[in-house]
């Protein structure tokens, strides 16, 4: 039995790997997320039995440690900390303080929860951190996000490193542009973006699925036409990098 733990895991990326995982023979998920609505139908819709739901708000530090004291007491294969929001909007205008709880959750969280699993993993065990590509190529409108992710990238290869002797595997995931729900709650369609640039959550999930089965690299980029774009603007100097993001910028 593998059993595994995806934040986030109600819908989007989080639920298309929840759904890639429970096909799995011998697969147990446990997913969380705030909406408990939400968790029910996509717990109850995953194949498989034996899957359940936690119900945690993690922008809230409660949430958090009572999440992370689960992970110290249960023993979990895998944990997916994919859990995120974005905001759009030019940095002086956003609220300061919806800008700091989406500090706590794309970053505090992922923090305390990786230091919770990975000081009871066991050889074989795996954590994997959904970072973004925003992380290594930032996109102006969406300032602190992309300074979110890029933390998470950066956290995950060095934890990657500490925890490869152990047997542990670590791998920092970073999607491209995925057409979910969460670019018009961060405060823009997807639709703003190109086309080409569009990946579906489905087969983002595959990507990080097929890395984590891998478990060849600290690090693994979704979607081949970003991981081309990045290799282009490591090319450039950086002010013509950022004035490329700047073009398709959601302010």
């Amino acid at each position: 039995m593998t059993n595994i733990l995806i934040t986030g895991g109600s819908e989007g990326i989080g639920l298309a790997v929840a759904r890639l995982l429970a096909a799995e023979s011998g697969t147990r998920l446990t997913l969380v997320a705030r909406n408990e609505q939400k968790l029910k139908a996509a717990v109850a819709a995953l194949p498989g039995q034996g899957h359940g739901h936690v119900v945690a708000d993690l922008s809230r530090r409660p949430d958090t440690d009572a999440l992370a004291q689960r992970l110290a007491s249960r023993h979990y294969d895998v944990l997916i900390n994919n859990a995120g929001v974005g905001l759009y909007g030019r940095f002086a205008d956003l609220p300061l303080e919806d800008q700091l709880k989406m500090m706590r959750l794309n970053m505090e969280s992922v923090v305390v929860l990786s230091q919770a699993y990975l000081r009871q993993a066991k050889r074989g065990d795996a954590l994997v951190n959904t970072a973004s590509f925003l992380g290594y190529s930032p996109l102006p409108g969406a300032a602190v996000y992309s300074a979110t992710k890029a933390f998470v990238a950066a956290l995950s290869e060095t934890l990657w490193w500490e925890n490869k002797k152990k047997g542990i595997y670590v791998l920092g995931f970073s999607p491209g542009v995925t057409s979910t729900n969460f670019h018009a709650a961060a405060g823009t369609p997807d639709a703003r973006f190109p086309k080409i640039l569009l990946q579906s959550a489905d087969g983002a999930a595959k990507d990080l699925v097929r890395a984590l089965r891998k478990r060849a690299a600290p690090r693994a980029m979704g979607g081949v036409v970003t991981r081309l774009m990045l290799s282009l603007q490591r090319l450039l100097p950086r002010k013509v990098a950022i004035n490329m993001m700047g073009v398709n910028a959601p302010i």
